[in-house]
């Protein structure tokens, strides 16, 4: 049995590729999404309130992931149909978290399992996925739909199962392998089908192996970075016109920019995502389960972070509750464990991660507990210089305080 790869089938591009028009269309759904997430954290919010976020993050991310990867695989010939539908179906999540966990939860189940089935579906039959599995295997949602005639809290409990199974698919199924045994069950089968006087050898049909386009993959999870960053600029944006003007909101404004400025630098700039859109990545070099988990945790911090901004300058007067200044420097703490565990995982050595990824996480665990203690503006500029630190390290290493500019910075 024939098999071929998308890179002979469609022809490998020869031009640099950057995200189509549809594909950026559908990025606003998201830009939508993440800051829907935002209302569960307004209410304290409790330890029941992180974990639904965290849940709700999860499955948006899972099918933002899903339905880019078939436009990355697709090369320019994705279905608009689809990626509209698509569109809708993300929209109506998004819709309905104002209402979870009161109303809508169902809904929200719902919608999330015909889109994943769509998005496993659009690859077509005998089309296998090979660098990222888990966007066709959809074990993950059985326990979604047993949970549309379960209430809650058992409703949110058949979720986190459903994510866990996605997660444990992740990296427990090959590509290959996947292929392989479908291969082999097709030719099982085959075998008994020539057996037929009617059989037709020529409608026997290929298996293609589809493999991700490493640099256009890299820019779309840079894209969404800039989403979830972005969205933390609307928050801050929207409390600081919220409230009345004082220096104590105007520090709290100007400080929030400095954060998020700071953590774009040190994705986008420092980070393992511009590695990706290099013309010099070696495929296979870095699992791309590694990467793609690594995307979801880190915007996953960057967006719980982000909020925390959005929140505490809301609250620019007086103590801020556990909650918020949690949000704001558990965020940032988990940020900077990703940080050193993706760079050692990747190959860089402990003296780099003792150099800020790891004192700036244990410093911000730190400003997390005495952060009830405290009023927004110190939490919040501490958490601008945690972020500073790791900047000026960076900036300092590429060698671009007026030393010799060949060198590279290590990755985060």
């Amino acid at each position: 049995m024939p098999v071929v790869t998308n890179e002979t089938a469609e022809g490998s591009a020869t031009h640099e590729r950057h995200a189509s028009w549809i594909e950026l269309f559908f990025d606003l759904v998201a830009v939508a999404g993440i800051g829907q997430l935002t209302h569960l954290l307004h209410r304290g919010p409790r330890l029941s309130d992180f974990g639904l976020y965290v849940v709700l993050y999860l499955a948006f991310w899972m099918v933002w992931a899903c339905i880019t990867l078939y436009g990355n695989i697709s090369r320019g010939q994705a279905r608009v149909g689809l990626m509209l539908a698509a569109m809708l179906g993300f929209g109506v999540m998004a819709a309905a978290v104002a209402g979870i966990p009161d109303r809508h939860a169902t809904t929200f189940a719902a919608v999330y399992v015909i889109v994943r089935i769509g998005s496993a579906q659009a690859f077509g039959r005998g089309r296998f996925v090979v660098d990222w599995p888990t966007v066709q295997v959809t074990a993950g949602i059985f326990p979604w739909i047993a949970s549309l005639w379960v209430g809650e809290p058992g409703k949110y409990w058949l979720w986190v199962a459903g994510l866990a199974l996605d997660l444990w698919i992740m990296f427990a199924v090959s590509g290959e392998r996947m292929l392989a045994g479908a291969r082999d069950q097709f030719d099982r089968r085959l075998a008994k089908l020539r057996e037929s006087p009617r059989f037709d050898e020529g409608r026997v049909p290929e298996f293609q192996a589809l493999h991700a386009d490493p640099a256009h993959l890299g820019e779309r999870l840079g894209l969404y970075v800039i989403i979830v960053l972005g969205e933390g600029v609307i928050a801050v944006i929207g409390a600081v016109g919220g409230v009345r003007w004082n220096a104590t909101v105007l520090g709290l404004g100007f400080a929030a920019f400095v954060i998020l400025a700071g953590l774009w630098a040190l994705t986008l700039l420092y980070g393992f995502i511009p590695r990706l859109m290099t013309e010099h990545v070696v495929p296979g070099a870095v699992p791309w389960q590694r990467i793609m988990l690594t995307h979801c945790a880190i915007t996953g911090a960057l967006a719980t972070l982000a909020a925390g901004l959005g929140l505490a300058i809301d609250h620019a007067q007086g103590h801020l509750t556990t909650g918020i200044a949690w949000s704001l420097c558990g965020g940032a703490a988990a940020y900077f464990a990703i940080s050193a565990v993706s760079a050692l995982r990747s190959g860089v050595s402990w003296r780099w991660a003792l150099a800020w990824p790891v004192p700036c996480a244990l410093l911000a665990l730190g400003l997390g507990a005495i952060g009830p203690h405290l009023t927004a503006l110190p939490l919040v500029c501490g958490v601008a210089v945690l972020v500073l630190w790791p900047l000026l390290w960076e900036t300092w290493a590429a060698r671009k305080w007026g030393r010799d500019s060949g060198a590279v910075a290590k990755p985060a």
